[in-house]
């Protein structure tokens, strides 16, 4: 049996080889976990669709596949798989039913899938059951020390580089260097960066907002029904959004590419860019504004999880009427020129906040404060509306109790 590309997603016609988990002469059961394959900005785990002998596989790591290419070749008559003892690294998963995403998703919670009861058909363990299995925030990425690999050249014979960086050598005249190709993802990435700067005009807002009061909001927050949620700033910076984008819905509005016409979206479904493994990821959270600072907070934790374990499809990243980048998560950026995403006019970049000294009531005293900075699309925004959209937003920020009751 030949087992080709299936269509993996609306307009999705090639990906590329992330990974082959199989070995040729292997024994395989359906459902296992059988390749990875990276499309635009998703991984996705394709599970094998017999049981039987893996006789050839006609891919390898990093080749472009387009959908219907032979992948595997499989021999499909009865055989006798042997068991042999668990090493000490072996996941005791065997016998576990669920989906390559799931698993994956249990791992990104740090949960041990065997443990969970399953409530789908046969015991089949779902996404949900992962997620109400779920009793402890998503463990912070671990980082471990990084290799330093000796790279001699004649110009810099005691030169190194940390992180090992995977690719081929070349001697250029100046000097050696590693070629390495391009990922689908960064390919997506790179191309739609081009056409957002290349077709938007964008013209940048960068401004400061007072959380200190927002932040004290923050830590004495108590959920009642969810005991264990931790708020971070992000759910109120979403909901403050929200409010600022149903009073000037020009924000939240969209210029008709057919007819230059405007479209002003009577929802509103923010994306939030999340840093991954494969690149800038743009997961959307639908209506948001009819959500509480509780329930953003939920769905944040959930959507970084599957950027995260990319646990996601490429619908889940479509639909967005605007965005926002929480830069300052990833380190100590303050201002920034956000880039802004197709059929959208507005994008806020969240940097880091700090105690800097501010004068309140002509004293000078140490106050917690946000950098912002927000990129309009000049076609359809002026100052005339930028500068009382992100004012409003200032002062729910700055005034919590405006919003957050």
């Amino acid at each position: 049996m030949e087992f080709k590309l299936p269509d993996l997603g609306e307009g999705v016609h090639e990906g590329q080889i992330l990974a082959v988990h199989v070995k040729e002469g292997q024994s395989i059961s359906e459902d296992e976990l059988l390749i990875e394959v990276e499309t635009d900005k998703a991984a996705v785990e394709i599970p094998s669709p017999y049981s039987g002998i893996v006789a050839t596989i006609h891919v390898k790591d990093k080749q472009l596949v387009r959908v219907g290419d032979v992948m595997v070749t499989f021999n499909t008559a009865p055989v006798t798989k042997t068991v042999t003892p668990a090493t000490p690294i072996a996941s005791p998963t065997t016998g576990v039913r669920s989906s390559p995403s799931v698993r994956k998703l249990a791992r990104a919670f740090n949960l041990d899938i065997a443990t969970i009861t399953g409530t789908g058909p046969g015991g089949r363990i779902t996404r949900s059951d992962v997620e109400n299995a779920r009793t402890k925030p998503v463990p912070t990425e671990v980082v471990t020390p990084t290799t330093i690999t000796q790279v001699r050249t004649r110009q810099n014979p005691t030169l190194t580089v940390e992180n090992e960086i995977e690719g081929v050598q070349e001697q250029t005249e100046f000097g050696i260097v590693i070629r390495q190709p391009m990922s689908q993802a960064r390919k997506s990435i790179s191309k739609a960066m081009c056409h957002a700067w290349e077709t938007i005009p964008h013209v940048t807002d960068c401004n400061d907002a007072d959380i200190t009061e927002i932040e004290t909001l923050r830590k004495n927050f108590k959920d009642p029904d969810q005991p264990n949620l931790k708020l971070t700033l992000l759910p109120f910076v979403l909901k403050a959004v929200c409010r600022s984008l149903k009073k000037y819905p020009i924000l939240n509005a969209a210029i008709c590419q057919e007819s230059g016409d405007v479209l002003f979206r009577q929802y509103i479904n923010i994306a939030i860019g999340v840093d991954s493994e494969r690149g800038l990821i743009a997961p959307v959270i639908r209506n948001v504004e009819q959500m509480s600072v509780g329930e953003i907070s939920s769905h944040l934790d959930q959507i970084t999880a599957n950027a995260r374990s990319a646990s996601f499809t490429l619908a889940d990243t479509k639909g967005a009427t605007y965005t926002i980048s929480n830069a300052g998560a990833v380190g100590r950026t303050r201002y920034s020129t956000p880039i802004i995403q197709k059929d959208t006019v507005g994008c806020l970049a969240v940097g880091r906040a700090r105690l800097m000294p501010w004068v309140i009531d002509e004293e000078i005293v140490p106050r917690l404060i946000l950098p912002l900075s927000h990129s309009i699309d000049h076609r359809l925004i002026d100052g005339g509306k930028e500068i009382p959209f992100i004012e409003h937003l200032i002062n729910d920020l700055e005034h919590p109790m405006r919003f957050a009751v």
